[in-house]
């Protein structure tokens, strides 16, 4: 990951699947931990998902292999419930 200056976080957040992969960088630098029950060990990524247009959505869901549950990496963060693009 290159520096993070003004110029740089521009150019990453005007590509929505590189600002997903930034987030995901910046929250989980050792690969990603489960929000609901902490397990950071195993998790299945299950792609990006469709949005009801059938356009490929940016968000990167992931699957714990402990409790099962499905998260991202904006589940317990402020921007949880947004419609806003990251880009944005």
């Amino acid at each position: 990951m290159e520096s993070l200056n003004l110029p740089a976080i521009a150019k990453t957040f005007s590509d929505e699947h590189a600002a997903w992969e930034l987030l995901e960088d910046l929250r989980w630098p050792d690969g990603p931990v489960c929000p609901h029950c902490s397990y950071d060990e195993k998790h299945y990524y299950l792609g990006n998902r469709k949005t009801r247009q059938g356009k490929r959505s940016p968000r990167r869901v992931w699957k714990c292999a402990s409790c099962r549950k499905q998260f991202s990496a904006l589940v317990g963060t402020i921007f949880e419930r947004s419609h806003v693009p990251l880009s944005k």
